[in-house]
């Protein structure tokens, strides 16, 4: 895999989004599996095809308004040249815009095959995997925008296209997750709902002949959590249950949170896998005291309870809350967390 031309990569992509069918799809990518890739080296492909699922790699805090000003920058284009007000305007359509409006991806593109060659740098999978943990691990603007400059300087507009995609999290392939990690191993997707690991899933599934024993979850590593499905209407949905007897709760406005106990080691896990230790300070001690369990999982949402109120406050008041117990301000504010439970409710909040 290391030796596995970026370009190669691009080219699956490339006839996965134009291909209709997702059967051709599945067996495009399983013919790359089985020609390109080797036992033990899966992971640097599939973390590529899987960009939002792989939690190896740090944030790369560039959104499109922020990436759209480095790529500027990384061009050595002036701010206000047609180019770069288009990146910056990218959602804005009209005839100054182009076709391609609302796709920062593609606008991209467009503005980088005026200004790179047709033919590939040459970058292997490895290659380009170490380029963005460089991009991630960069401090500043300054710093990403050198690494972008290398990435540019070292590919053409459609694979910078696709590096861009990756960037964002979204390859609009058109092809399921589910689909591809039943390509890859028939166990892999319920090895990932349960430990919510891709590297090691693509580790401990490397023989991709020899099925998986059912691993349990642990407690301390995230579980994927069960999401629920939108319908048009209450009609829809009772019709969905079909006649069995159901309980309804309140849906919360906060933030989906998964706790972890063991013993007085406490994590908060998004519904995006991720870590929010950031709680910590403000509702650690409150479930040590409160949940008697010594080790457990518990899956809720984080709010803030506004005692002056009496009241649970707006949407969007977390960080700043978590922020303020870290610091040990004092405030009529405080973290919350209602658990969901099959047959009881119970509300987590610091003692008055």
């Amino acid at each position: 895999m290391t030796e596995t031309k970026f370009s190669v990569l691009c080219s699956l992509f490339t006839w996965m989004q134009r291909s209709k069918s997702s059967a051709k799809k599945s067996s495009k990518f399983r013919k790359f599996l089985d020609t390109f890739c080797h036992s033990g080296h899966y992971f640097s492909a599939i973390r590529l095809l899987l960009p939002s699922l792989d939690r190896e790699r740090g944030t790369y805090g560039l959104k499109e308004s922020v990436l759209a000003t480095c790529l500027i920058d990384a061009l050595g284009m002036s701010r206000d040249s047609h180019d770069a007000l288009r990146l910056v305007n990218w959602r804005k359509g009209g005839a100054q815009t182009g076709a391609n409006a609302g796709n920062f991806s593609l606008v991209a593109a467009e503005v980088l095959q005026r200004r790179q060659g047709m033919a590939s740098g040459g970058l292997t999978i490895k290659d380009v995997n170490d380029l963005l943990d460089r991009l991630a691990s960069a401090e500043n603007r300054a710093e990403k925008t050198s690494v972008l400059s290398t990435l540019i300087n070292k590919t053409n507009a459609q694979e910078m296209k696709w590096i861009i995609m990756i960037i964002l999290k979204d390859l609009k392939l058109g092809i399921s997750e589910k689909s591809i990690f039943h390509e890859f191993h028939p166990d892999a997707e319920d090895l990932f709902n349960v430990t919510c690991d891709l590297k090691l899933v693509c580790e401990k599934l490397r023989d991709r002949s020899q099925r998986h024993k059912r691993q349990d979850i642990e407690v301390g590593k995230a579980v994927r959590p069960q999401l629920a499905m939108r319908v048009a209407n209450a009609a829809a949905a009772w019709k969905k249950l079909h006649g069995k007897e159901v309980v309804v709760e309140c849906k919360f406005d906060g933030d989906r949170i998964q706790i972890h106990k063991n013993g007085t080691e406490i994590h908060f896990f998004s519904r995006n896998f991720l870590d929010h230790s950031e709680y910590g300070h403000g509702m650690s001690d409150i479930i040590i005291q409160n949940v008697l369990a010594d080790r457990c999982i518990l899956d809720g949402e984080m709010l803030v309870w506004d005692t002056s109120l009496n009241r649970f406050a707006e949407f969007g008041s977390n960080q700043e809350i978590a922020k303020a117990a870290k610091d040990g301000l004092d405030s009529d504010r405080q973290l919350c967390c209602i658990l969901s439970v099959p047959d009881f409710k119970v509300q987590v909040q610091p003692l008055i």
